[in-house]
């Protein structure tokens, strides 16, 4: 009788063993990255280099007369781990971060034409939401493939882009970095961007009513810099750290600095955390993403935050923010950042 008990017992203990191996690796493996810690214990590498003065970079298409006006680039780029670094990020007048698959994002980066580098990317492919907000330039589209509903709205004529799709036709404009894996490989560049351009007559006839941002110098100086640092919990997390001398948020993912392809941090003066609805579509994890209505934006400036809204009632027209007295934003000389989240992101600053 004492050995029918002891055998059973074990059999019992045994079996609760791997069920419970079983929870931690399924914990383990679905679990997101914590939000990370303070960046004073972030290691800094001493090779990366540092940006001294922020461009002025700006999205300008409007038709000006006697002026031949130029056309805004939209390309989709990888940013898992693995594809590091990013080439061309430096250059891009704006760069919306968004979620995909897994919660691991990737960028939309809108280019002025004559301010592309030499390369860009790697490319990867887009998703709805990325078109509807590239749609808002009216320029080329570029990518690599995308999700079936894309590509369907794509063949629908339903955005009012042009379309450059690596994973077609147009393959022949782009080419692969054979010193790193697949997908994370793809590339273009300024030059067989502007061949596009020419073989295939591409104007910006699409946006002549296209409405730029204001910028201003704006002076912030009589108020107080509280907003030094702003987290956002992605599956691999970001951390913005406000630099006083540079005037700017450096940027950092994964507990280290975030640079491109020539080891310089990516910076920004601008810097928009965008609230909406994310809405998981499958179990493959694709997400539908709100771009269309209106939500909560936090502007960070200058070491300032700004507590407003952002806006786009209409398809095709470009999203306003503004801040809480109804007030247009204003954005400062450089770059503009925004991270698209959902209320089920941890923000903390």
């Amino acid at each position: 009788m004492l050995f029918k008990l002891t055998k059973t017992f074990w059999l019992i203990a045994l079996g609760l063993f791997f069920i419970l191996i079983w929870i931690l690796i399924f914990f383990v493996q679905n679990k997101q990255t914590p939000v990370l810690e303070t960046l004073e214990n972030i290691q800094k590498d001493e090779s990366v280099v540092q940006i001294e003065e922020v461009p002025l970079i700006k999205i300008d298409v409007s038709l000006k007369q006697g002026e031949e006006a130029q056309l805004p680039i939209a390309l989709v780029l990888d940013n898992f781990s693995e594809s590091w670094p990013t080439a061309g990020v430096n250059f891009a007048s704006i760069v919306y971060e968004m979620p995909v698959e897994a919660d691991i994002t990737r960028f939309l980066m809108i280019f002025n034409q004559e301010a592309l580098p030499d390369k860009i990317g790697p490319i990867r492919s887009a998703r709805p939401y990325f078109a509807e907000l590239a749609e808002e330039y009216s320029g080329l589209f570029v990518h690599a493939g995308g999700s079936p509903d894309f590509l369907q709205k794509v063949k629908d004529r339903e955005y009012q882009i042009y379309n450059l799709d690596e994973i077609s036709g147009d393959g022949k404009y782009f080419w692969r970095d054979n010193q790193k894996d697949k997908p994370h490989n793809i590339y273009i560049s300024k030059e067989l961007i502007t061949q596009v351009i020419e073989n295939k007559n591409l104007t910006n006839e699409l946006k002549s009513d296209f409405i730029p941002w204001p910028y201003n110098q704006m002076d912030l100086i009589d108020v107080q810099v509280n907003n030094l640092i702003v987290k956002i919990d992605y599956r691999e997390p970001v951390i913005w750290q406000f630099d006083k001398e540079k005037q700017a948020y450096l940027r950092y993912q994964n507990g280290k600095e975030f640079v491109d392809e020539k080891g310089r941090q990516v910076q920004t003066p601008n810097l928009i955390i965008q609230k909406t609805k994310i809405k998981v579509l499958d179990t493959i994890g694709r997400r539908e993403i709100t771009t269309l209505g209106q939500g909560e934006a936090l502007i960070f400036q200058k070491g300032v935050l700004i507590q407003g809204t952002w806006q786009k009632l209409e398809k095709n027209k470009r999203t306003i923010y503004y801040n809480s007295q109804g007030k247009e934003i204003e954005f400062l000389p450089g770059s503009i950042w925004i991270e698209i989240v959902s209320n089920n992101h941890q923000i903390l600053y």
